[in-house]
């Protein structure tokens, strides 16, 4: 099992308000509802202050479960290899903070933060974690799920070793329970309880057991709150409360998004209509476009469901004509968060690439050349900008914006999409070989990537029969 390292200086210790600015900048920006930018401004933040719990580690946890709530998904093949685990425990903390705030349930990244903040003596991060995954633990107990006595045998250590008895006593008896044979358990479960009471007695805390006992206890609801799968019970309860405290204080920001998000945790059209109602009030009486966007969110999140639905149904006019329809409305939604956010990148993007898929070719150009600015979607910006330079006839501007982009650190899968795209340009453009050169190494990164393999073959055969014109390329 492992150790935490008491002995070491705690780093929050020499770093306490370093990242403030950046939890400051989180806050402001999670009350817009742009998820993502303000898990990256708690990770800019926790990279230099990795010990806040309060302020970073909690304050993040709650971001990423509103995301999840709202459809976020989970991290991206680039986003596991860039945040991967490595030998520094400092890097890997932040790393596995990040992953784990786009994946909030994963017991996994839970784990390595576990491990991650242990290495660094880092108490107060290891009890917040622990507390997280032995929440969990006892939520699967009384879902009739097998505990993982490993993990909690590691839990009881970690809690030890930052004195916390009482939850380390209570994660032994859950593994316990668990395995009622093992030697092992029983005798850990022992020594935690001689510590518990020398610890008790050291500083004459008589009533400290029970009182520590209901705050564990307490813990249980904090862990429904979090869990991804959430009774009905337990979701209308919640709303009945948030509705009381949002009627108490129906013009406090706080209590208004409060109250949304708990309708909104329905996924039900009818909770989704009154949360709309609430966000129109709260819009006509401050003003404040936060809740105007917030209503979009919710429109496209139904206008996804509806089309999903008559997808699966089989459908395919009736999808399309909704698939239309929520472009449609997209468009105008992202016009207008452009114009109230005009330094936002992410929203230029997003403009931008709905104007590609809706043909306005050169509105997007416009977009996509300001949201490439952006380190996070410079390479799928150059590419979209690329494929409207295409779709305009402008080979040659094209061309170039993907070499541009290919000169640049990328993935795979990155690379992949732009030489793909590129060979299709070299192809119009009567560069055959250049083409060849493109669609060869997709095809020697990825056999199978959407149509490579005809299209290299057509271009083996047209370069083999110079009088013989290829096919026409197959739509993509």
């Amino acid at each position: 099992m492992t150790e935490v390292d008491t002995q070491s200086p705690d780093p929050s210790e020499d770093r306490t308000g370093k990242g403030k600015a950046f939890f400051d900048r989180a806050e402001q920006v999670a009350e817009t509802g742009n998820w993502d930018f303000a898990i990256e401004m708690y990770i800019e933040g926790l990279r230099r202050e990795p010990g806040n719990v309060e302020q970073g580690h909690q304050r993040l946890r709650e971001v990423a479960m509103k995301r999840k709530a709202q459809g976020g998904k989970n991290p991206s093949m680039g986003d596991k290899f860039k945040y991967r685990i490595g030998k520094d425990p400092e890097k890997n903390l932040v790393n596995s903070a990040f992953l784990l705030a786009k994946e909030p349930g994963s017991q996994q990244l839970m784990n390595q933060i576990r491990q991650a903040a242990s290495k660094l003596g880092l108490k107060a991060v290891v009890k917040w974690v622990c507390d997280i995954i032995l929440e969990s633990q006892r939520l699967a107990e009384s879902q009739g799920k097998k505990l993982h006595v490993k993990l909690l045998m590691m839990l009881a250590n970690d809690y030890a070793a930052v004195e916390e008895y009482v939850a380390a006593i209570q994660a032994c008896e859950m593994a316990r329970k668990a395995d009622p044979m093992s030697a092992e358990i029983q005798q850990t479960l022992s020594d935690l309880s001689a510590k518990y009471t020398m610890h008790k007695g050291k500083y004459g805390e008589e009533g400290d057991f029970v009182d520590k006992v209901a705050d564990m206890d307490g813990q249980k609801k904090l862990m429904e709150q979090d869990h991804l799968v959430q009774s009905d019970d337990f979701l209308s309860k919640e709303i009945e409360k948030a509705r009381a405290d949002y009627l108490g204080s129906p013009n406090v920001p706080g209590k208004i998004n409060a109250f949304v998000d708990a309708l909104l945790k329905k996924r039900d059209e009818a909770f989704e209509g009154e949360a709309i109602d609430v966000l129109t009030k709260a819009h006509n009486d401050s003003g404040a476009y936060q809740f105007k966007l917030r209503i979009g969110d919710i429109k496209i999140t139904q206008m996804t469901r509806r089309y999903r639905k008559l997808v699966k149904a089989g459908d395919k006019d009736a999808a399309q004509n909704q698939l239309r329809a929520q472009l449609a409305f997209e468009l105008d939604e992202f016009k207008e968060r452009s114009i109230n956010y005009p330094t936002d990148l992410t929203l230029k993007y997003e403009l931008g690439r709905r104007q590609y898929l809706a043909g306005q070719y050169d509105e997007s150009i416009a977009s996509l050349q300001q949201a490439q600015r952006d380190p996070r979607r410079h390479l799928t910006a150059m590419s979209y900008l690329g494929q409207a330079f295409e779709a305009k006839g402008w080979m040659r501007e094209a061309s170039e914006t993907y070499e541009r982009a290919l000169e640049t650190e990328m993935t795979e899968d990155k690379a992949k999409d732009l030489r793909y795209h590129l060979g299709g340009v070299m192809e119009k453009m009567g560069k055959l070989v250049d083409a060849r050169e493109q669609f060869s190494a997709v095809a020697q990164i990825d056999f199978n990537y959407k149509d490579v393999r005809q299209r290299l073959d057509q271009i083996n055969k047209a370069i083999e029969n110079p009088g013989q014109a290829p096919p026409p390329a197959a739509d993509e």
